[in-house]
């Protein structure tokens, strides 16, 4: 049994998703801030920096970083199909986007949503969103660019980083704009959250 600790609609959406899509057994314990905003001691003891998504796997292990999980469940469960095993041709295009996804695109997501965390002046908050938001759009289009015709990252086959994907293109301020500029990123979209488990997620997390 897999333990995912979560929070509605954060980055352990597209690992829930993993999950649920895979066919693992797992449960979820959603975790809430407190009153001052800080995380319960509990969940830093598991977790030091007390961030989601944070995985207890079967040997009770602990994994943190949404990317990691996402290649480690793909690779624990060949047949669940969450990506390509690793002497398939594809596996470098799939391990390259899927890292695109985490340390790019996720970190400009971080920096529009959260810009007092990369300065110690609150002036420079606007400055960091706005820069932000344009580097989210840009590197958007990059993945848009490799997507192609799709339907999917890796052609005609969905995989996990299908599901990172359409997560961090959900949290796109203007969604609309987004699919107007890149028709191909809402096929991707609108198909792996037709998926059944994945929906079920989805509105789990309230999306």
């Amino acid at each position: 049994m897999y333990k995912l600790y979560a929070r509605n609609g954060a980055g352990s959406m597209a690992v829930e998703a993993a999950l649920a899509f895979g066919g693992f057994p797992y449960e979820v314990e959603v975790v809430d801030r407190q009153a001052d905003g800080s995380f319960p001691d509990s969940f830093h003891r598991i977790n030091p920096r007390a961030e989601v998504p944070t995985l207890i796997l079967p040997d009770h292990s602990v994994m943190t970083e949404s990317a990691a999980m996402l290649i480690y469940l793909a690779e624990v469960a060949p047949g669940a199909n969450l990506g390509p095993a690793p002497s398939a041709p594809n596996r470098a295009k799939f391990l390259r986007w899927v890292l695109f996804v985490a340390t790019t695109v996720y970190m400009s997501d971080l920096r529009l949503f959260y810009p007092e965390r990369y300065t110690t002046d609150a002036a420079g908050c606007d400055g960091i969103k706005a820069k932000a938001l344009d580097g989210m759009n840009a590197e958007l289009g990059i993945l848009a660019d490799a997507l192609g015709q799709g339907p999917f990252m890796l052609g005609e086959k969905m995989s996990a980083l299908d599901i990172y994907a359409a997560m961090l293109t959900s949290w796109v301020p203007d969604m609309g704009e987004l699919f107007r500029n890149h028709a191909n990123l809402k096929t991707l979209y609108n198909r792996v959250v037709a998926v059944p488990a994945v929906a079920k997620v989805w509105a789990r997390n309230g999306m």
